[in-house]
């Protein structure tokens, strides 16, 4: 097993109605809080709660500029960073770091190796697609939002991946660490549950089951990260350039957070060789690379358990 599963969590304030509180604590702050942004922005441009609640996702979402509904859909997210780290401070009653890592510290050195490596990858990986398929991705640079956009990754980017990756390879992980020893089984269990959350994306809708085989897969290959690193650093940085590309850099007019990027994609929803070669190519080639930096080892003990 996993270092990660051996912390206070084993022994104390770990029955199950603990996690089932924290599940529940965390639900009710998105919902009662995540709001509050659209709904003082609404309020001043002079629509009522009632109002804004009748209208559709388009009309919603076209009441603001693409900078201020991404704002506003991060905060959602730095709602439940905050109420995770207090149901884990007072409900759990354990250092926050349990979990996040099994060091002393939150490793920040292996966020950003891994932010690099991905970054590089997704750097080659737009590089080819510009080659491949230039027609198609139009120069989308606009000084007066791209700065904006850059602000708002930097500061609420890395809290959007930092709480997904703390409720589902630090909360959920070792939820389902009480189960079993196995961490390839935890891995696959956590990347199902990863894709459940992404469900109803978009890009399930434009993409199919291609997307949810994407979204699990992906969930596994942070899982497995965790797992054979003891922490969620490198599934942390790894998440962070994924998305910072995504927003940032290379975006498309049918993903599920709208941007002014440098690059837009204007083709029609396909699973490309991108795609692909994410899953066959660039995730085995992380963890080899990975694998080689951090010396891992016990690979048997930390996949099938003791």
């Amino acid at each position: 097993m996993s270092n990660y599963f051996r912390s206070p969590l084993l022994n104390q304030r770990n029955e199950w109605w603990r996690y089932l509180l924290t599940l529940g604590l965390v639900i009710s702050g998105i919902i009662g809080f995540g709001r509050i942004p659209y709904m003082i922005s609404a309020a001043m441009k002079g629509i009522s709660v009632e109002e804004l609640d009748k209208l559709s996702p388009d009309e919603f979402t076209s009441l603001f500029s693409n900078n201020e509904n991404l704002s506003f859909q991060l905060f959602v997210f730095v709602v439940g960073f905050l109420m995770l780290l207090l149901a884990f401070r007072f409900n759990h009653r354990v250092p926050l770091l349990t979990f996040f890592t099994t060091r002393k510290r939150i490793d920040v050195k292996r966020f950003f190796v891994a932010f690099g490596l991905w970054a590089l990858i997704e750097g080659i990986l737009t590089g080819i697609e510009l080659m491949v398929n230039g027609s198609v991705i139009k120069w989308n640079y606009n000084p007066e939002t791209f700065f904006l956009l850059l602000a708002i990754c930097v500061f609420l980017v890395p809290i959007q991946t930092g709480f997904e990756e703390l409720f589902c390879r630090g909360f959920v992980l070792k939820w389902t660490g009480k189960a079993t020893s196995r961490g390839i089984s935890i891995a696959l269990i956590n990347g199902l549950i990863f894709g459940g959350l992404h469900s109803m994306n978009p890009e399930v809708t434009a993409l199919g089951w291609f997307a949810m085989l994407f979204y699990i897969l992906s969930g596994f290959f942070a899982a497995f990260l965790t797992i054979m690193d003891d922490g969620i650093e490198l599934a942390w940085g790894y998440h962070t350039a994924n998305n910072f590309f995504g927003l940032l850099i290379l975006s498309s007019q049918w993903q599920s957070l709208q941007t002014d990027s440098l690059l837009l994609d204007t083709s029609k929803p396909s699973v490309g060789w991108g795609l692909i070669a994410i899953l066959a190519i660039a995730y085995p080639l992380m963890i080899f690379l990975l694998a080689k930096i951090y010396r891992w080892s016990d690979w048997k003990k930390r996949l099938l358990g003791d």
